[in-house]
């Protein structure tokens, strides 16, 4: 995850290697407090969400939206040098050294205007406001996980049809992923808020997230059944905590191309 959009990628995407447990610094980061549960990831909609690693070994939190497709943050496939770093892996069941499935990775989409628009400078690469809410990614699988997995749905309307859905719920959203203060464990806060939504489609909330939660779901209970609503993608640096909540990009904003890509590998078949 992004500490914020204009922060080098170099300080903020994690090597799968580390860990490290909360800091103080963290702890602001969690609004003061942990609300995070360590969770099954083979119970219920939680066996559709699993950790992504790259060839760099990068990782992040993605989601089974169809049988071999998961959605997540853009900016997991951009390594430390700035340059396109592509998944190699899809772990889901992931619970400390055991892990339920795995699929190696056939093909990632992250958006044009997003990777056009990156910054690089010498001291790293940096994703500018103006793209901030184009960071998203969808990858397809080599093995069909949602068959025996399950998917989660996507929120198909519009952002005013989203407002809506959140305002009966009391804007009450659930985050969950593979933290890098316990990368080998699901990770949940459950019952956080989510605070607002921007013109251009980022979503801003207060669950508990790390570094390494990128990609990760927010998820609403629609209609009886929890839905993908968005996707981690940044969080500001500790001193501005009080100033900014975290940001998710809202499914509104990807609803259609993510459609497109699962068509096409139907088409394909």
């Amino acid at each position: 995850m992004l500490r914020t959009t204009l922060l080098a990628l170099s300080l903020c995407l994690l090597p799968l290697a580390a860990q490290a447990k909360p800091t103080a610094e963290q702890l602001v980061l969690f609004f003061g407090k942990d609300d995070r549960v360590k969770t099954d990831p083979d119970s219920g909609v939680w066996q559709a969400v699993g950790q992504l690693e790259t060839k760099s070994h990068l990782v992040c939190t993605a989601t089974l939206v169809a049988e071999d497709v998961v959605v997540t943050a853009g900016h997991c496939f951009i390594n430390k040098h700035g340059r396109f770093d592509p998944a190699i892996s899809f772990t889901v069941g992931l619970a400390g050294n055991e892990y339920s499935e795995q699929s190696a990775i056939r093909e990632v989409q992250v958006d044009k205007t997003f990777l056009a628009g990156l910054e690089h400078r010498p001291d790293g690469t940096y994703i500018p406001k103006k793209i901030a809410g184009r960071d998203f990614a969808f990858v397809r699988l080599s093995q069909p996980l949602g068959r025996s997995r399950g998917v989660i749905p996507v929120f198909a309307g519009d952002s005013q049809a989203l407002k809506q859905q959140l305002q009966g719920i009391h804007n009450t959203v659930t985050n969950g992923g593979y933290p890098l203060d316990d990368l080998t464990h699901l990770l949940v806060h459950n019952n956080c808020q989510a605070t607002g939504l921007l013109a251009d489609g980022r979503l801003t909330h207060r669950c508990d997230t790390l570094e390494g939660n990128s990609g990760s779901p927010i998820l609403a209970r629609i209609n009886g059944r929890m839905t993908l609503i968005g996707i981690q993608s940044s969080a500001p640096v500790a001193a501005r905590r009080r100033k900014e909540d975290n940001m998710a990009l809202s499914s509104p904003v990807f609803y259609q191309q993510l459609q497109q890509f699962i068509q096409q590998g139907r088409t394909r078949k």
